[in-house]
Order: C-alpha cells, then sequence, then structure tokens
C-alpha cells in the first residue's frame, strides 16, 4: 500500500472515530434548558436572531462569528436558530477531533498517540460534551481554529498565521494566543534571518501583528454598541480593581488551581517525571519555549477570564495532546487504558448535566468563581486519587518491566 493510501485510511478512521464519538457524547448529553435560566446564551441566541441589533452586551457582542453562522444556516437551510447552532456545534465538534488527529499526528508521526489525543479530547468534559449540551457557545469553533493558528505557528508561516488570527478573534478572544506566543517565542529563531536582517524581520512581524489585532480586536470594541458589560477585567475603575484583589481571594484561587490540574489530569496519570522528561526532551529548544508562552497566556487569560475556570483551562488542550501523545506512544496500552479510563469517570461523562437548580450544576464539575464548599473539597480528593492511581500504574510498571514491554508508534 503506497504511503498516500495508508495516510488516507488514517483519515478516514480518524474521521469515523470523530463522529462517532461526538455521537455516542450527544447520546449521552442533555440540552440546556432555556426557558428555566438566564445565562450567556440568551445573548448569543439574540445575535443570531437579529444580527447586531440592540440590546447587546460585552463581551458577547465580539464573539458575533459563530451567531452569525447560525444566523446564515437558519437562512439558508431552512432551519431554526437553535437548530443552527446545534448543527454547528456538532460539526465543529467533530472537527476539533479530527483536527487534534491531524496535528497530533503531524507533530508526534505516532498515529496510536494521535488516537490516544483524540480520546483525551473527547473525555474531557469541556472541549465536547458541554458544547453538545450548551450548542450557544463559540468555543467549538475556537478549538479548531487554535490548532490551525499553532500549526502555522510551528511552521513559521506568519502572514497564513496572522490573516487566520485576526478572523478567529471574532471567534473568541483565546485566538489571539498562537499569534502572541509566536511572537515571544519563535520569531527569533527564524533559520533564514540572521544579524541585522533577524532584528528586522522581528521587528516588522511585531509592528505588522499589533496592527492586526489591533483592527481585529479594536473595530468590534469601537463600532458595535452595548448595552451591558459583563467583563471580569476591563480598563474601568471596577475591572482594575476587580483584576489587583483576584489574587487574594482564596476560594477563587483554590478554584483556578483545581479546575487547571482537572484539565491536565491525563498528562498527570500517564507521565511522571521520567517520562514528562523523555517527552519534553523529545521536543525542540524552540517549539518547548513556545508552548511555555502559550500555557503562560493561557493561564493568563483563564485568571483574568471571569468565572469559569473549567471552561477556560479547555484552552490547554494544544500542549496536552502533543505531550500525551508523545508518552503514549512509549506506554504500554494497560497505562494508557488506565488514564482514560480515569479522565472519564473523572467527568461523568455518562452522566446529563443537573438542570435542577443552579447549586447542582454548578457543583457537578467545581471550579466555579468563588464558589467552594464540601462538593469542591470532594471533587478535588477525587482528582488527587486518580493522580495517585496513575503513579501506582507507573511504580508498578516499573517494579516488574516484564509485565507489559513498552509499546512503539
Amino acid at each position: 500500500m503506497s504511503d498516500a493510501a495508508a495516510r488516507g485510511r488514517l483519515v478516514a478512521g480518524a474521521a469515523l472515530l470523530s463522529g462517532l464519538l461526538v455521537a455516542a457524547l450527544a447520546l449521552a448529553t442533555n440540552s440546556l434548558d432555556t426557558t428555566k435560566f438566564s445565562w450567556d446564551f440568551r445573548y448569543y441566541i439574540w445575535m443570531a436572531q437579529s444580527p447586531f441589533t440592540p440590546p447587546l452586551a460585552s463581551p458577547f457582542a465580539y464573539r458575533y462569528a459563530t451567531p452569525l453562522l447560525a444566523y446564515a444556516l437558519s437562512k439558508v437551510c431552512r432551519l431554526s436558530v437553535e437548530a443552527g447552532f446545534s448543527a454547528l456545534a456538532y460539526g465543529a465538534g467533530v472537527l476539533q477531533l479530527l483536527g487534534v488527529f491531524l496535528f497530533t499526528n503531524w507533530f508526534t508521526r505516532s498515529a496510536r498517540g494521535a488516537f490516544v489525543a483524540v480520546l483525551v479530547t473527547a473525555f474531557s468534559l469541556f472541549n465536547v460534551k458541554f458544547l453538545l449540551f450548551d450548542v450557544y457557545r463559540p468555543d467549538h469553533l475556537a478549538y479548531a481554529l487554535i490548532l490551525l493558528q499553532t500549526y502555522f505557528a510551528l511552521e513559521r508561516r506568519f502572514w497564513p498565521l496572522l490573516v487566520s488570527t485576526m478572523l478567529a478573534c471574532q471567534v473568541r478572544e483565546f485566538n489571539t494566543i498562537p499569534l502572541l506566543a509566536y511572537l515571544f517565542a519563535l520569531s527569533k529563531t527564524q533559520p533564514d534571518a540572521s544579524g541585522v536582517r533577524r532584528s528586522r524581520a522581528v521587528l516588522s512581524e511585531s509592528l505588522i501583528s499589533t496592527v492586526g489585532l489591533v483592527a481585529a480586536l479594536g473595530l468590534p470594541r469601537l463600532l458595535i454598541p452595548v448595552g451591558e458589560d459583563y467583563q471580569f477585567a476591563s480598563l474601568t475603575r471596577d475591572g482594575l480593581l476587580r483584576v489587583l484583589l483576584a489574587p487574594f481571594v482564596l476560594p477563587r484561587d483554590a478554584n483556578f488551581l483545581y479546575s487547571v490540574v482537572a484539565y491536565l489530569l491525563p498528562s498527570l496519570m500517564i507521565a511522571g517525571v521520567a517520562e514528562a522528561a523523555s517527552a519534553v526532551g523529545s521536543v525542540s529548544a524552540d517549539t518547548r519555549r513556545y508552548f511555555l508562552v502559550y500555557g503562560i497566556l493561557v493561564l493568563t487569560l483563564s485568571f483574568l477570564g471571569g468565572t469559569d475556570f473549567y471552561r477556560f483551562s479547555s484552552y490547554l488542550f494544544v500542549p496536552q495532546v502533543i505531550f500525551v501523545a508523545l508518552v503514549a506512544k512509549k506506554s504500554p496500552v494497560w497505562i494508557v487504558g488506565i488514564m482514560l479510563a480515569g479522565v472519564f469517570l473523572f467527568n461523568r461523562l455518562w452522566l446529563p448535566f443537573p438542570m435542577s437548580d443552579v447549586g447542582q450544576y454548578l457543583d457537578f464539575y467545581g471550579g466555579f468563581g468563588t464558589r467552594f464548599g464540601w462538593p469542591s473539597a470532594l471533587r478535588i480528593v477525587e482528582c488527587v486519587a486518580l493522580i495517585g492511581v496513575g503513579l501506582l500504574s507507573r511504580a508498578l510498571f516499573r517494579a516488574d518491566g516484564r509485565r507489559s514491554p513498552p509499546a512503539t508508534s
């Protein structure tokens, strides 16, 4: 079989797996009750029903791309706006998982690791399942776009990265991260530039990027009128005060740390110090620097983004899928299986989201704003216990190397 045919079969298999995973998650997912609650979705629905018509609120008004696509689908396909959002959520869910496979397989040269990365992403509650529950969010498109942007960044393709970033910023502000990480970590190491030419290239790309980001982020904020402001961090007096006081609110800090650790559970279960060092060491210094900056920016925007830390931390999926794939391609199947089972159980993928009241809904996963009680503490214990299971499984493997020899890609 030719290389092209083999690759085609791999991609077809990944597409089929992605579709089956989204379908299976959909069967286990209930729908958000839009009549009982009044959350962010009401602004997105309104924007799809009446584009750019007041009343609008920030920051939702500046994420108009997804509502406009839902509006277009509803008109072209003669669907309701809600059905338009649902079609986007299902399609983007498949696109995200297929994108994870393509990106990870390209980076690691391991189909086995890439398939594990797809499962890890599908089993992370807020990458797919949550967006089949609350289909009105913009994140499902943002995930797929951020994979493409990171590919452009690692390939040092500045102009495609800039253009895709400017477009993706109309979906979600987190999509600025690949370009910023590129400027801080990769632009100084371009192989075709040196000395004065390198300095000029860096300065030129930085200036062009600044103009592009100011246009992409600033023009919508200048041109779209809003009547309400729900941004946690802003240049207003109250917004700046919230930023200054946020680190000193201990329940908020605890929920933030929990959300980050909980999202990185696959990485923490599958790899110890030795495995992590091996995986990180196999990546070039430039790429390590890129993902370090990427991670710092995600954490910064997550902490300043508001209250839904569990959703914001999901943007760590890009470095996580790379890391998990690099470790998984050299790990025994049973250790990978234990990790996947632990992530599946922790994220309660077989259960519907509680809709009886807001409290039960927020405690289902934990990590919301300053809400911290016994349910939060129990979730932390559960997370730590599963990390311990991963640690124990690796210890048993090392104690008897003959139990399951390392697998190869």
